[in-house]
């Protein structure tokens, strides 16, 4: 494919900017898929945030972009590490299709056929992934514009005042979205440095704790990974006392002063009891049981 700024041979600026034949493109997949790329950014959205953020930092990696880097590195970081036994698109192989393709459109700067993904992700996380490709490739380039203009008008590139005047229109236009993501860039660096580390969950001595309390023990830590909750919860100057029921099994999560307890039975302390099916928590610890499982070897006596 012909390079579609090919002013770049002789202008030593080496990322794509926002120019008008790059963004075409990009805004057309946006108009396909707006709806899903709203949808992404709500709970229980088709895909999760984790894997948003990877998504948007791969594109982000090849195109360049240091103010996108650093906001949704900022946002990522926010969020912590993918919990064990998350859905199918945070599975690894799924990941692995989605963040080859996210390259590629970045590569080829332009939207390629997201037909290959069909064999890992379904149809509305598809249509997300497109999504928020074509949403970073626009913050992209026009990021990418700003460090463009910087470089004219420090005359590290040619000033061509036509381009450069296109390129301060594109920025000025810009500035009403950036402003406010680099705002919360910055409050969620910050409240991912301030938070605590997620403590080890303190738990009734090895044969005494209940199935409720072992499932407990591996799930709190997953929720536990967003640094806002961390700081909200771990910070508590009194810990706060919540008891669990699934089914006939009970348990008691204390949290706060920077430790998580969980005990056998509802404390007669707890402040709310919280009755559910014990199937949601089987879900995610899963995942940590089944990697211990697979490292097992059977031997015959």
């Amino acid at each position: 494919m012909a390079d579609p700024q090919p002013d770049r041979q002789r202008d030593p600026f080496p990322r794509r900017t926002a120019d008008p034949s790059v963004l075409a493109p990009w805004f057309v997949e946006l108009a396909r898929t707006l709806p899903a790329l709203v949808r992404s950014y709500l709970p229980g959205g088709p895909i999760g945030a984790r894997t948003r953020e990877r998504v948007i930092l791969a594109v982000t990696e090849v195109n360049g972009c240091r103010y996108c880097a650093w906001i949704h590195g900022s946002w990522s970081d926010y969020l912590g590490e993918r919990a064990e036994g998350d859905d199918l698109d945070d599975a690894e192989l799924a990941e692995a299709a989605l963040l080859t393709y996210a390259r590629a459109c970045a590569d080829a700067g332009h939207p390629l056929d997201s037909g290959p993904l069909a064999e890992v992700l379904p149809a509305d996380a598809i249509t997300a992934i497109r999504a928020t490709v074509a949403q970073i490739e626009v913050a992209n380039l026009v990021g990418n514009t700003v460090d463009g203009l910087l470089a004219r008008l420090t005359r590290k590139r040619p000033l061509d005042p036509p381009r450069a005047v296109l390129e301060a229109a594109t920025v000025v236009a810009a500035l009403p979205l950036a402003a406010p993501m680099l705002a919360l860039g910055g409050v969620m660096r910050f409240v991912h440095r301030v938070a605590p580390d997620v403590p080890d969950v303190q738990t009734p001595p090895p044969g005494e704790a209940n199935l409720l309390v072992h499932l407990l023990a591996r799930t709190v830590p997953a929720y536990l990974a967003n640094a806002g909750v961390r700081l909200a919860l771990l910070r508590l100057p009194v810990p706060i006392t919540i008891g669990i029921k699934a089914g006939r099994t009970a348990a008691t999560l204390r949290i706060g002063r920077g430790r998580v307890q969980v005990d056998n039975g509802i404390s007669p302390a707890a402040v709310v009891v919280l009755e559910g099916d014990v199937e949601p928590l089987l879900q995610l610890a899963t995942g940590n049981l089944v990697r211990e499982l697979s490292a097992l070897r059977i031997r015959p006596n």
